[in-house]
């Protein structure tokens, strides 16, 4: 039967209580919290400080795994890039539906108000006219009813 093993705590977890004992979680052969690097900590040793100074080489990724295989492209891939393509498609066309139909609504609208526009000034105009007529009328009356030279009709009626 083997030998209890100790619980293990989360790393960085604090205890709840002074009383409380402390865990540590051992490895195989190593001291607690061996080659643990936490951000923001100070290096225990030179050797840790070199390691940080020394650059680091990025990963080389291969564009596609079958670069890497020397194979062609997956059955994946291929569907991929079909799928691709027919959405490509599809959103393309329903762009050029989507602006066709506006370009056609709008171009109607344009025509609509080209003809409400010449409506509203040939109004204008009438209602310029209408003024200008009554101005011309109301004057007559007031010279009309201004001058002592005329009857006075306003009694015999």
């Amino acid at each position: 039967m083997a030998a209890p093993r100790p619980p293990r705590v989360v790393p960085g977890e604090a205890s709840e209580s002074d009383s409380e004992p402390e865990l540590l979680v051992e490895t195989a052969g190593e001291a607690p919290g061996a080659g643990l690097k936490v951000p923001g900590e100070a290096s225990e040793t030179d050797e840790e400080e070199e390691e940080q100074q020394r650059p680091k080489t990025p990963p080389v990724l291969a564009e596609e795994p079958a670069a890497v295989w020397g194979g062609g492209p997956s059955l994946l891939q291929q569907r991929l890039r079909e799928g691709t393509g027919r959405l490509r498609g599809a959103v393309g066309s329903a762009l050029r539906h989507s602006y066709g139909s506006a370009a056609r609504s709008l171009g109607g609208l344009g025509g609509a108000l080209g003809r409400a526009q010449v409506t509203a000034a040939a109004a204008a105009h009438c209602l310029r006219l209408a003024r200008r007529d009554l101005r011309a009328v109301a004057d007559t009356i007031d010279i009309v009813t201004a001058c002592h030279l005329l009857p006075d009709i306003r009694g015999q009626l």
